[in-house]
């Protein structure tokens, strides 16, 4: 494909961040001139998360489908190194233009497992409202939420969880997300992990002054598979996640406290 005179000039704003220089330069370029591994200026663009010029290039007619070698433009806006909130606009814009969140790249990974291995929370979510398969994994059996346990992104850990990852997928070498998490040491992630695959199955094993309230709750977990099988009756199992999320909570507050020892369905957790 032919270059543009302007693309080392389009080069160096992408690296310095000059908007006014790509303003300039945009006018003389063609939008899906080739660049260094044949990327396009809107590749490029989402990659830094630019929103600014990724509107400006995609009302110029590119391609927000564009990829190379099975490498999306969506997915090199999910996998830049930025601020979230860069990233969200940007993906968002990507989006707008309906580029597809399902699609794979060469490993198998979806967008959506870029922006958890990233840490990025509210993209992820805004992924999942777009249509994200969340259960996807990729050639290593790695789903979004395994990639999140893999960099122990907590944040990340607990959105997919709410919005209904299941926790309990394994990777080729048959290692769960919690599994994975206490590999590589992230502790209060695999206990977290560990408290979700169980459904909550806390035991309180020594002498601990708790108000009638939050010990009800806590005997109330007995029953929290009947809890399940209503909601899916109601056809509200979207919001058992956020049921669930919305407990553990309460046992952070009880992991704060002195001389209590949990356990999961007779499993230590890790201190």
């Amino acid at each position: 494909m032919k270059r543009c005179a302007c693309s080392s000039t389009v080069t160096g704003f992408l690296g310095d961040g000059f908007f006014e220089v790509f303003f300039k330069a945009v006018t003389c370029v063609n939008i899906e001139s080739s660049f260094q591994f044949g990327w396009t200026p809107l590749m490029c663009a989402a990659s830094v998360a630019d929103s600014a010029v990724v509107r400006l290039l995609l009302d110029r007619g590119a391609n927000a489908s564009f990829a190379i070698d099975k490498y999306t433009v969506l997915m090199a806006a999910c996998a830049a190194n930025t601020s979230e909130e860069k990233v969200l606009k940007t993906v968002e814009l990507l989006l707008s233009r309906n580029a597809d969140p399902n699609l794979t790249c060469r490993r198998q990974m979806t967008p959506l497992m870029y922006a958890a291995q990233k840490g990025y929370s509210q993209v992820v979510a805004l992924l999942v409202a777009h249509g994200a398969h969340i259960n996807a994994q990729d050639d290593n059996g790695y789903s979004a939420l395994i990639w999140a346990a893999q960099h122990g992104h907590k944040n990340v850990t607990l959105k997919l969880l709410e919005l209904g990852a299941d926790k309990n997928l394994q990777t080729k070498d048959e290692k769960t997300a919690a599994e994975i998490a206490k590999i590589n040491k992230y502790s209060e992630l695999y206990n977290l992990l560990s408290l979700a695959a169980n459904h909550f199955g806390l035991l309180l094993t020594s002498t601990i002054f708790v108000s009638y309230p939050i010990c009800s709750i806590f005997s109330s977990y007995s029953t929290f598979n009947d809890m399940e099988v209503f909601l899916q009756g109601l056809g509200l199992g979207h919001v058992i996640g956020l049921f669930k999320v919305s407990l553990w909570f309460i046992w952070y507050l009880l992991s704060d406290l002195k001389n209590v020892k949990l356990k999961v369905s007779g499993q230590d957790w890790i201190a």
